[in-house]
């Protein structure tokens, strides 16, 4: 194969590039904010961000699932409330989802708004950073997918044949 960056300099200039691609961080304020929450239980992690209506990242949580998905975002959730307590935030939550391996089991378990398919959120996270992506690869923890798009949409997915417990 040949490589990704056939120089150091074609390297630097892809790490420029990239690093323009942030969320923008605002934190958790005092007073009420109208928030959105979205929860990824995927195999063997959980991950909980909270955005402003401007998409603005106001708290992220990250941790391992340990057998007990529920009990995953449990914890993230009751971390966000300790979070509100100490900055004597209220957040009105506009919207709630989740996706991942255990969407359905958390958007039941928490009432959640809606659930949408991990694929999905990929290509919805990728072009809010980049309108023309055209292949996302997700390194997730029980599976790797190479999702094409094509005209602003999935196309195809390649998916490894087998479980490999822990390929991310």
């Amino acid at each position: 194969l040949e490589p990704v960056f056939a120089s150091n300099e074609e390297y630097e200039a892809w790490k420029e590039r990239i690093s323009r691609h942030k969320m923008i961080s605002s934190g958790l304020k005092a007073g009420t904010q109208d928030v959105f929450i979205g929860i990824d239980s995927g195999s063997t992690t959980t991950k909980i961000v909270v955005l402003d209506e401007d998409s603005r990242l106001l708290y992220s949580y990250y941790n391992i699932i340990g057998g007990n998905p529920i009990k995953a975002v449990e914890e993230g959730l009751n971390q966000l409330n300790d979070e509100c307590l100490k900055q004597n935030a209220v957040l009105n939550i506009k919207g709630s989802c989740s996706t991942g391996y255990g969407e359905d089991l958390i958007k039941a378990a928490f009432n959640l708004n809606h659930g949408i398919i991990e694929t999905i959120a990929h290509y919805e996270a990728a072009a809010f950073f980049d309108p023309d992506v055209d292949c996302i690869l997700d390194i997730g923890g029980q599976d790797m997918k190479c999702i094409r798009i094509r005209n602003h949409s999935v196309d195809s997915i390649l998916l490894n044949e087998a479980c490999s417990s822990g390929c991310g």
